[in-house]
């Protein structure tokens, strides 16, 4: 799952609109909004800003594809 899907879903169930989210992660309502619409990547320091909004952590915003191991065989 993207991000801009998780972000979204734990926003709602946190009730949390994209402005409440973005005051309190110190980002602007459009940053928000972009990540949402998959119209921008956030950094990993925006991410990080968002996960502690929210009250998860990182890993649970991203999710990383376990494709690596392909290269070490």
């Amino acid at each position: 799952m993207s991000i801009r899907y998780i972000v979204a879903e734990v926003r709602h169930e946190k009730n949390m609109t994209q402005k409440q989210l973005a005051k309190k992660a110190g980002v602007s309502t459009a940053m928000i909004s972009f990540i949402e619409n998959d119209k921008r990547q956030p950094t990993f320091y925006v991410i990080a800003l968002i996960a502690k909004a929210l009250d998860v952590t990182v890993d649970e915003l991203v999710v990383i594809k376990d494709d690596t191991h392909r290269f070490f065989k």
